[in-house]
């Protein structure tokens, strides 16, 4: 190790990690195909103000740079990744191919004071 950095140390480990799942929301192979999906957005957001409602997602939200193949991002709680793999397919926009997702296991502070609002 260099001469100024210090092994960890366990006071330095948060200790209010829990397992979230994170999902990144790219461009499908139907991104650009917009006829016949005029209510797909309305879908896209319906679904995920569901689950978010059930307690399932913890938040959502797009990414805003527009030269990019990823698009938004969103946390989950699950059981397990196959399981948080099953509920991220289950959005419209996903089944429709107008995204694609992946969903990553990960370690993160805990997150339950984290409260999206709707009017």
């Amino acid at each position: 190790m260099p001469e100024n950095s210090q092994a960890p140390r366990t006071a330095d480990v948060p200790r209010n990690l829990k397992p979230y799942f994170l999902c990144f929301l790219r461009k499908g192979p139907q991104w650009d195909i917009t006829q016949g999906h005029e209510d797909l957005m309305l879908l896209h957001l319906t679904f995920f103000r569901r689950q978010i409602e059930a307690g399932k997602m913890v938040m959502a939200g797009p990414v805003l740079e527009e030269n990019d193949e990823l698009r938004g991002i969103c946390i989950l709680r699950a059981e397990n990744l196959q399981a948080a793999r099953a509920l991220a397919d289950e959005d419209p926009a996903i089944q429709s191919g107008h995204l694609t997702v992946e969903v990553l296991p990960a370690l993160l502070p805990s997150l339950d004071a984290v409260k999206v609002e709707y009017s």
